[in-house]
C-alpha cells in the first residue's frame, strides 16, 4: 500500500513539474511577443527582391539583398534556388547565368558560385567603378566646366567613390592617382 502512494505521488510531482514548464513557456512567448509588439507600433511595408539584370554596376546592391536568403539555413537550396530565378530579369546576362542550371537544390550553389564569378569579382568591379569615375571627370573636362552644378556634381563624384570602399578599397589606398584626378 505503502508503495502505491509513493507511485501515485511521484507521478503527481512529475505531472505538476511538466504543468509548470507548460506554464513557463506560455508566460515566455506572451512576454516575447508583448515586447515585440511594444516595440513596433506600426507595419513595415514588404520588401521584393531588387531583380539583377547582369550590369556589373547593380551586382552589389543585388547581392546584398540575395546574401540574406542564402545564408538562411531554414529555407531549403530547392526555394533558394527559386528566389534566384525570380530575382534576375528574364533574358538579361544574369538570367541566361541562373538558368543555365536546372532549378535542383545540387545545382543551387553551382549557380551563385557563378554568378559571383561573373559579375561578383572584386578586381573586375573595382575596374568598372574607377573608369566609370574616368568618364565623369572627363565627361566634365570635356564641357568646360559651363553650367557646371557644383552641388551635384559632388553627389555623383561622392557615389562614385563610395563605391570601391564598399569592396574594401578605401579612399588612402587610391588617394594618389584619384586626387589628381577629381581636381582636373
Amino acid at each position: 500500500m505503502y508503495e502505491e502512494d509513493f507511485l501515485s505521488v511521484e507521478r503527481y510531482r512529475d505531472r505538476f513539474s511538466e504543468l509548470c514548464e507548460q506554464i513557463q513557456r506560455l508566460s515566455m512567448k506572451e512576454t516575447e511577443t508583448k515586447e515585440f509588439s511594444e516595440k513596433r507600433k506600426f507595419k513595415l511595408p514588404k520588401i521584393e527582391l531588387k531583380k539583377f539584370t547582369g550590369d556589373a554596376k547593380e551586382y552589389l546592391s543585388f547581392w546584398n539583398q540575395v546574401i540574406k536568403i542564402h545564408e538562411d539555413t531554414s529555407i531549403p537550396n530547392e526555394d533558394n534556388m527559386q528566389y534566384l530565378l525570380q530575382a534576375v530579369v528574364p533574358k538579361t546576362k544574369a538570367a541566361r547565368v541562373v538558368e543555365s542550371f536546372p532549378a535542383t537544390a545540387e545545382d543551387y550553389p553551382k549557380a551563385i558560385a557563378q554568378l559571383k564569378e561573373r559579375f561578383g569579382r572584386d578586381d573586375l568591379l573595382v575596374q568598372i567603378y574607377v573608369r566609370d569615375l574616368l568618364s565623369m571627370v572627363m565627361k566634365n573636362a570635356a564641357s568646360g566646366r559651363t553650367k557646371t552644378d557644383l552641388p551635384a556634381l559632388y553627389d555623383e563624384l561622392e557615389a562614385k567613390i563610395r563605391a570601391p570602399e564598399s569592396l574594401g578599397r578605401t579612399q588612402e589606398r587610391y588617394s594618389d592617382f584619384l586626387s589628381p584626378l577629381v581636381e582636373s
